[in-house]
């Protein structure tokens, strides 16, 4: 034993001072063991800094594999297109990393790389993947997990395009709180937040699993951009003949967006209250769905002296909680009368799940190109979920005595 190599040293020297020779024996054990463990801590150190350097270089070096994808789509104006980032996908997936974007738009590639990491985990085997994430301007979030014993430690880096070069700008460890692989193929993780925490959410979604590629443009044609943000076109069941369950306000928002490419034309304040031309609301709804203005006006308030709708932006009493899911449509079916059935499932990143609320959606195609919203049957719900995500709109009592009530105060 150490100790005892110490004792005999100090014995040797002071033969005749045994309990000097004890305290000076601890004392100088005590010293060696502090010296060890602070050269520990060194070497600790030096790994994790050998660690952060390492994806720091990897990172710079992978980002210049597709420099010149990256300079020809600043050039063009056109870096964010779902084209380009297809492309840089690809060249990242060629230099042998599983890389999907942000927005879980576009198929992941070398997949089977994460199916082989959950598998692992699941089993408690040693393992590790990395995943590239990419994210807007050319830049890309970088995850190297490894996994042992069924947990999963990760460390997050960013790299995003700074004058020109590519500069890592982002550093982070954790060990996952909770994962999971579901069945359809998502890869859920989970950094643990205390309660009251007030940043961003922990849980991350990687859909793992290719999904159809008619499926994706089905869904970037007729419901991603609509979503299940501020507004009931998937949550609820409706069809022509009976619009009731919709909030006309929320789908001549989301609408307007889609038709004009910019946001309604009436600033969002507390207590705004706004007389839209019934040309332009009728207009907007009309667009999407085949629908008579006494639907319409059955369904809002009309000022028929005015030829316009009252309407009433959200304010912070009826603002919505942010994170919400987004669709994905799974199959669809091409009916008899030219429409289609497209089935949908909502994907909760928040949560965790793949499977929030199912529904299905049907749509009719129009010769022009343009096409109309028809129905939509909700077939399914996460019992276990409080739909958070939509809040409805202040009634106008509620409206009232926020608003109106207060400026007579």
């Amino acid at each position: 034993m150490l100790y005892q190599k110490i004792r005999q040293f100090w014995i040797n020297i002071f033969p005749n001072k045994g309990k000097n020779v004890m305290v000076l024996s601890l004392a100088l054990l005590m010293l060696c063991v502090g010296c060890k463990q602070n050269t520990d801590d060194e070497d600790d150190e030096t790994d994790v800094d050998k660690t952060e350097q390492q994806i720091y270089g990897e990172s710079e070096k992978l980002a210049e594999t597709y420099r010149e994808i990256y300079e020809t789509a600043v050039e063009q104006g056109n870096l964010d297109t779902l084209e380009v980032q297809q492309r840089i996908i690809n060249s990242i997936g060629d230099s042998g990393y599983a890389a999907v974007d942000r927005d879980d738009q576009i198929n992941m590639v070398n997949y089977e790389q994460v199916e082989d990491f959950c598998k692992s985990a699941d089993e408690g085997k040693k393992d590790g993947v990395t995943i590239i994430s990419l994210s807007g301007e050319g830049g890309f979030v970088r995850y190297d997990m490894e996994t042992m014993n069924g947990e999963i430690d990760v460390i997050v880096s960013t790299l995003r395009w700074e004058e020109n070069e590519p500069q890592v700008c982002y550093y982070h460890e954790f060990t996952a709180h909770s994962w999971k692989y579901t069945e359809k193929g998502y890869f859920f993780v989970e950094e643990y937040h205390p309660s009251g925490y007030d940043g961003a959410p922990g849980e991350l979604a990687f859909r793992v699993k290719p999904l159809d590629q008619t499926c994706r443009e089905l869904n970037r044609k007729y419901v991603y951009p609509v979503g299940y943000e501020r507004n009931k076109l998937l949550i609820v069941d409706w069809d022509e003949q009976d619009y009731s369950g919709l909030d006309f306000y929320d789908l001549y928002e989301r609408l307007y967006y889609i038709k004009y490419g910019t946001y309604v034309p009436y600033e969002a304040y507390e207590g705004a209250e706004y007389e839209v031309p019934e040309q332009e609301f009728e207009g907007v709804l009309q667009s999407y769905f085949q629908i008579e203005r006494e639907q319409i006006t059955a369904n809002t308030v009309y000022e028929p002296n005015e030829s316009a709708y009252r309407y009433r932006p959200r304010g912070f009493k009826d603002a919505e909680l942010p994170y919400g899911p987004y669709p994905e449509v799974i199959s669809y079916e091409k009916q008899e009368d030219g429409t289609l059935r497209l089935f949908i499932e909502a994907v909760w990143e928040r949560k965790m799940t793949d499977c929030a609320v199912t529904s299905e959606l049907v749509v009719r195609p129009l010769n022009d190109g343009s096409f109309q919203y028809v129905s939509n049957k909700v077939t399914g719900w996460d019992d276990t979920l409080e739909i958070l995500w939509y809040k409805p709109r202040l009634t106008d009592e509620e409206w009232e005595y926020y608003y109106e009530s207060k400026q007579n105060d």
